[in-house]
């Protein structure tokens, strides 16, 4: 039996922090506001922020707590959707904007490579894919993390797409885990 995780403390820590710089960073090369996709959008923080910018922001997380989160904003511009990235069927030519921080590696492996194709499919042409993809090292059996990839691996999904910023970031959590993480922001 898989235990449910309780993510309303990281909720609850995130919910009022600014938003990602790697978000802010991206909202450079986006040209003109229109609809955005968060996906794994958690507390909405950075979904806020692009709100404020006037963007049109669809969110997708597969917690519940998203719609205790969603109304608290009352925003006309916000379409949460309670589901996970393998089931969120991705539009085609849709959006400015496909943002996924600190969530992809929480998609099923199975699932990963569609995942990320469809993603890259919603982007209208000039569209900015803002991201992080996890590598591990070590060990950890309470990882809630599914998908690790590498330099390589992230490098080969972007290919087809300039790349404007690819960052590796080291990491540490505890004495056991090791992560590398690889920011990027892409141009479709």
């Amino acid at each position: 039996m898989v235990n449910k995780v309780d993510w309303s403390e990281w909720y609850d820590m995130t919910r009022l922090q600014p938003p990602n710089k790697l978000l802010v960073e991206a909202l450079l090369y986006v040209k003109n506001t229109g609809k955005v996709i968060d996906i794994g959008g958690g507390a909405l923080r950075d979904t806020r922020h692009l709100l404020q910018r006037g963007f049109d922001v669809t969110v997708i997380d597969k917690n519940s707590l998203l719609e205790k989160e969603a109304l608290k904003i009352k925003n006309k511009r916000l379409h949460p959707i309670v589901t996970s990235f393998e089931d969120f069927q991705f539009p085609i030519n849709e959006y400015v904007l496909a943002l996924a921080i600190q969530s992809l590696s929480y998609c099923d492996f199975t699932h990963f490579d569609r995942v990320i194709k469809n993603i890259k499919l919603s982007l209208k042409k000039g569209g900015i894919f803002c991201g992080q993809i996890y590598d591990e090292y070590g060990q950890e059996p309470k990882s809630l993390h599914k998908t690790y990839k590498t330099v390589e691996e992230v490098k080969e999904y972007l290919k087809d797409m300039e790349i404007i910023l690819f960052q590796e970031e080291e990491t540490e959590k505890g004495r056991t885990k090791h992560w590398r993480i690889y920011n990027f922001i892409a141009r479709k």
